[in-house]
């Protein structure tokens, strides 16, 4: 297996990013821009993919994902069980507390769990997801959803966060990058058509500001067998 990514190394901490954590998302995608195929990410990728993964995680101190992302499938945001290198925070941001973590977080003994509940979110809420994870709390925007600029803030400052990798789903990514709060981006494209018929729309990330694109800069690029690995740094508008 090729080995990719091993040698990354992040940009060093400057400007705004002294306020939250050095945030790079990886995520797998088919060549017609699907993400999931039956609404399952799992589907598309391959070990060398996977492997691609884990490398990535153990160069962060989290791994985030939307309480969607947990909602889809059953998965584990952490390394196999075999290997030795650090294991990253899981952190899991969720608007709504509707959040089946017994069910479908595979836990990892040697990982910690951090939840991120709106202000608004009641004690049973809190008091249901707390027997599986640590929970904090953020304020919200206008629209109801988790002020994303605020719960990175937290995890810098309160849980010593200072690089942080985003998995998704599409509704956090987006709203990581129209609030210019991601600095890399990495995306696998599997040699794969999902074609039509299914309820996974294209990814999109600026759907809310179809003009004004963003601009990425190619940092490397790798073909193994047919599977493309892009890394790119988001360039900050204006």
């Amino acid at each position: 297996m090729v080995a990719i990514y091993e040698d990354i190394r992040f940009r060093k901490d400057t400007g705004n990013r002294r306020k939250r954590p050095y945030v790079f998302l990886n995520l797998v995608q088919s060549a017609d821009g699907r993400t999931s195929i039956e609404g399952k990410a799992s589907g598309l990728g391959t070990d060398e993919d996977r492997s691609v993964m884990r490398t990535l995680r153990s160069r962060a101190d989290a791994v985030m994902v939307g309480a969607g992302t947990v909602r889809a499938e059953r998965l584990s945001l952490s390394l196999d069980a075999e290997d030795k290198r650090r294991v990253p925070r899981a952190v899991i941001v969720t608007n709504t507390g509707d959040l089946p973590l017994e069910r479908n977080l595979v836990r990892d003994p040697r990982q910690d769990v951090l939840v991120f509940l709106p202000d608004s979110a009641g004690k049973d809420v809190e008091g249901s997801l707390a027997r599986y994870a640590e929970i904090s709390r953020a304020p919200t925007t206008r629209s109801g959803a988790i002020d994303v600029a605020k719960a990175l803030e937290i995890m810098k400052f309160s849980y010593s966060i200072d690089v942080l990798l985003c998995e998704g789903g599409p509704k956090l990514n987006h709203a990581l990058i129209s609030a210019n709060l991601a600095d890399e981006l990495f995306v696998t494209i599997a040699p794969v058509l999902v074609g039509a018929g299914t309820t996974q729309e294209p990814v999109a990330f600026l759907e809310d500001r179809p003009g004004e694109p963003r601009s990425l800069r190619l940092i490397s690029s790798h073909l193994v067998g047919g599977e493309l690995f892009l890394r790119y740094y988001i360039e900050t508008p204006g």
